[in-house]
């Protein structure tokens, strides 16, 4: 039977989280620019054409601001599931963790086992963990 079993690198999740934090974090300067340009309207001049320019300048900055706002709501949801999903692998190694430490408590298998993996690994080991001595 194949192996089915897989690894999470729960830093490299953290990471990722600050990665997109960042990216969030960078897109207010072109909301900013873009905040400016409805601020001051740009003055077209006093020609037939100037009130539509200007209407579809508005329209643009208005757009932009728009796909703006709907990146940045799907890079925040994308921060949402990875923090989930780091949050839940790291609360199961905990109870993992907790599940093995208080069974040895109650069974006193992990000194044994400790010390065989102690002496495979070559090393001292102990209640402390043990493990390979460098």
């Amino acid at each position: 039977m194949q192996d089915q079993s897989y690894y999470v690198h729960l830093e490299s999740l953290k990471d990722f989280v600050r990665e997109l934090e960042t990216q969030i974090h960078a897109m207010s300067k072109p909301n900013d620019f873009l905040l400016t340009l409805t601020e001051q309207p740009l003055l077209f001049g006093e020609f037939g054409e100037a009130g539509s320019l200007t209407k579809a300048h508005q329209a643009a900055v208005a757009e932009m601001q728009g796909l703006l706002d709907q990146v940045k709501g799907a890079i925040t949801f994308a921060q949402d599931v990875t923090t989930t999903v780091a949050d839940g692998y790291a609360a199961a190694d905990d109870s993992v963790a907790g599940d093995i430490n208080h069974a040895s408590q109650q069974t006193g298998l992990l000194d044994p086992l400790l010390n065989v993996l102690g002496g495979v690994l070559g090393g001292n080991s102990g209640s402390n963990g043990g493990g390979n001595k460098g």
